[in-house]
């Protein structure tokens, strides 16, 4: 069958066999129906589920050969990763311990970002995380450049000395009389913190920021030399409203709720499994498997 040939229903095939190894995961291994059994059964709700990948990746839902070309084929994976971990291919392999480690890891990732929070419950996320999305305070501003080089021990007073000057004149006179040539430019306009810190140095910026707008102030020193400064205008940093960030807001939500899961989850596999060290790497596991020993 052509259908079969498709890159894409490969992937949809190797997904499969990550839900075969799911259900395998979690089967009951003190079941004596389960210990050594030759049974392999595939449920209806593995079909649904593959039914269900394949709608989400074609837009429509698999035919009637196309259904039972999917199923063929998730019966062939689950023998295949059965009959692996029969014969204890995955003991000692750290490529597919890893892997089975990685796709236990994406079954929880994807129960948390199925999940969709209510309008209250975004609002809410937003305000308690409201730093998160704000717009950057912005300054803008004029300096002039004294190149340490050029005036050696005399840069810190020529700068004053320009700054005298500049004190006298109209804000908006010219100022290409002073100091030396900065090849970056002189005039910056609604420039936030981390551009300012991207061209001059966090400690330049962080001055900057402080100034307030009017008068030439300085100098201030920069990875460049000395500069004078004059602040044109500033912009408090400001929360930007929950309909143009509505994005950036669920996938936080959905980050977080991902790492809730995963907390959640290696709990419960705590719980569910005794974890035997050794006295002398106990203290490289962490406090996790001595609380549950204390608990105990």
């Amino acid at each position: 069958m052509e259908f079969l040939k498709e890159p894409l229903l490969h992937f949809l095939i190797a997904g499969s066999a990550l839900f075969a190894t799911y259900i395998w995961l979690n089967q009951d291994t003190d079941d004596p129906a389960w210990s050594g059994s030759r049974t392999v059964h595939i449920t209806a709700a593995e079909v649904e589920w593959l039914q269900q990948t394949w709608a989400l990746q074609w837009q429509r839902p698999p035919s009637e050969d196309e259904l039972k070309g999917l199923v063929a084929d998730h019966l062939k994976e689950t023998l295949l990763v059965q009959e692996a971990l029969a014969l204890g291919l995955d003991e000692n392999d750290t490529v597919v311990r890893r892997r089975l480690a990685q796709k236990m890891a994406f079954l929880v990732a994807d129960t948390a970002q199925l999940a969709e929070p209510d309008e209250d419950e975004l609002q809410r996320f937003y305000q308690t995380h409201h730093e998160r999305f704000q717009a950057p305070a912005r300054v803008s501003f004029t300096h002039v450049y004294f190149n340490r080089d050029q005036h050696g021990a005399q840069a810190e007073a020529d700068a004053q000395a320009a700054l005298r000057q500049l004190s006298q004149t109209e804000a908006t006179a010219s100022t290409t009389n002073f100091g030396d040539r900065f090849l970056v430019g002189y005039d910056f306009i609604d420039a936030d913190k981390a551009e300012v810190a991207s061209l001059f140095g966090p400690d330049f910026a962080s001055r900057v920021f402080a100034l307030e707008p009017g008068p030439w102030q300085g100098p201030i020193t920069s990875g460049f030399g000395l500069h004078l400064v004059r602040v044109a205008n500033k912009q408090a940093a400001q929360l930007r409203e929950l309909a143009a960030v509505r994005g950036e807001v669920l996938k936080l939500w959905q980050e977080q709720r991902e790492q809730e899961r995963h907390a959640q989850y290696f709990a419960a596999l705590l719980e569910k499994y005794d974890v035997v060290v050794d006295e002398s790497i106990k203290p490289l596991v962490g406090p996790l498997v001595s609380a549950k020993e204390q608990a105990r």
